[in-house]
């Protein structure tokens, strides 16, 4: 087995745990126990419990919509928007609810917040920045503050994922999931087109 094996073994196993148990609750040991692995392993690949959460949640966010802008700029807002809100939802749903629970645990753990300090808000900021260009060139209201857009924007999908992933709704499956996003889109166009 190769590290990069091992590390997406651990990795994965974390996920699972922290998603169901939070952090503080999980431990090396049951991370290793699920992981098929030894605690030695653990810890020469990421040093403790807190290295494996800040490669979680660093591969979880390297999946956020705010990465993808860039790659948006030419694409018609509409299109742009509903990329955006597929990716959302769809990682939302795929780390199964753990960056929800992870969120409730910054309140009062150090080093889950320390993590979080720019995570969401750099999500949000960069959908704001999104908004505000789109703003500029006309294709979204402009009576609104990109800021509200963004936050309404992350409103629809954080909702879609959470009464899924932590109140237990049904998860759609893949086709009715695209259907479901452009409903939730279709909602956020009435009150965003200009």
């Amino acid at each position: 087995m190769t590290p990069h094996d091992s590390a997406t073994r651990i990795l994965d196993a974390a996920s699972g745990l922290f998603a169901v148990r939070g952090y503080q609750a999980t431990t090396t040991r049951m991370i290793a126990e699920v992981s098929g692995l030894n605690e030695v392993t653990i810890f020469r690949s990421f040093t403790n419990k807190q290295g494996v959460l800040s490669a979680v949640v660093g591969r979880v966010a390297a999946r956020q919509p705010g990465n993808a802008l860039a790659d948006l700029r030419a694409v018609p807002v509409t299109e742009a928007v509903r990329q955006l809100a597929q990716r959302e939802v769809s990682n939302g749903l795929s780390d199964g609810g753990m960056m929800t629970r992870l969120a409730f645990e910054a309140g009062t753990v150090p080093e889950v917040a320390e993590l979080f300090a720019g995570g969401p808000q750099g999500n949000l900021d960069a959908m704001t920045g999104f908004f505000a260009s789109r703003q500029s060139a006309g294709e979204v209201r402009d009576d609104l503050p990109a800021a509200v857009l963004a936050e309404a924007f992350f409103s629809l999908t954080s909702s879609f994922v959470i009464m899924r992933t932590v109140l237990g709704f049904t998860a759609p499956d893949a086709g009715e999931l695209e259907v479901a996003v452009d409903q939730l889109l279709e909602l956020f166009w009435n009150g965003a087109a200009k």
